[in-house]
């Protein structure tokens, strides 16, 4: 008798550890929702890519001279506003050309390129400046592209933003699920910055034209929230 009491009492104790680990179970249920937010601002920082070409009879005499125009794009640079510290390569290629006949190829001389990216922190010299490299030789600009010095404050507004749409968001599933917001058990957050699309008119000649218009837009900092929120009944 004593031990059907024993092993009733454990039968018990199981049953009543199960409905305390259901409670448990219920009282940490969650919803999960992801929310983002943006913010757009001007740019202050514009960097743009320089090439560099010249071409000679053998690979010395077309880095001589790729050498020689290097140095007046980068005096050039120096005395249009660029910090020495903004002024970088970024590629360097010496090759030779060839001429095809009757599938034969003969080298036909050699080719530099020297690939100059530019840091300039003041947008509206931007065209300035590609005018002032324009007619310093005949060299190729492409590749600009807008950012911001400080982003920091930006991040955090989006950030809030975010937080606030994935609170939006769990407010609508909690009231359709008819059930609470208690707290959150979890957040993750992911952050980046947006590339803005940039606009800018045809290169052209500074002396027959006006300067050169470059529209830097906006650029956009997003972040995103993944969000579990505590839920009851």
């Amino acid at each position: 008798m004593k031990t059907n009491s024993i092993f009733y009492a454990l039968i018990l104790g199981v049953i009543l550890a199960s409905a305390s680990f259901a409670q448990t179970d219920s009282s940490s249920s969650t919803i999960s929702v992801s929310g983002s937010g943006e913010v757009k601002s001007k740019p202050d920082i514009a960097t743009i890519s320089i090439g560099v070409l010249t071409k000679g009879k053998n690979a010395n005499e077309a880095v001589s001279s790729n050498s020689i125009s290097t140095q007046k794009l980068l005096d050039t640079l120096r005395s249009s506003g660029v910090a020495e510290k903004d002024i970088q390569t970024s590629s360097i290629n010496v090759y030779p050309t060839y001429k095809f006949n009757d599938n034969e190829s003969t080298i036909t001389g050699y080719q530099a390129n020297n690939q100059i990216t530019a840091t300039i922190r003041k947008v509206s010299d931007v065209g300035r400046i590609i005018d002032s490299v324009s007619l310093t030789g005949n060299y190729t600009i492409s590749g600009i592209s807008f950012s911001i010095d400080d982003t920091d404050p930006l991040e955090a507004d989006a950030l809030g933003q975010a937080v606030l749409d994935a609170r939006r968001k769990a407010d609508i599933v909690a009231k359709a699920a008819n059930v609470s917001i208690t707290g959150v058990k979890a957040i993750n957050v992911d952050a980046y910055g947006g590339i803005p699309f940039v606009k800018s008119s045809p290169f052209a000649d500074a002396g027959s034209a006006p300067t050169t218009q470059v529209l830097p837009g906006d650029v956009s900092v997003t972040s995103s929230v993944s969000i579990q929120y505590l839920i009851s009944k």
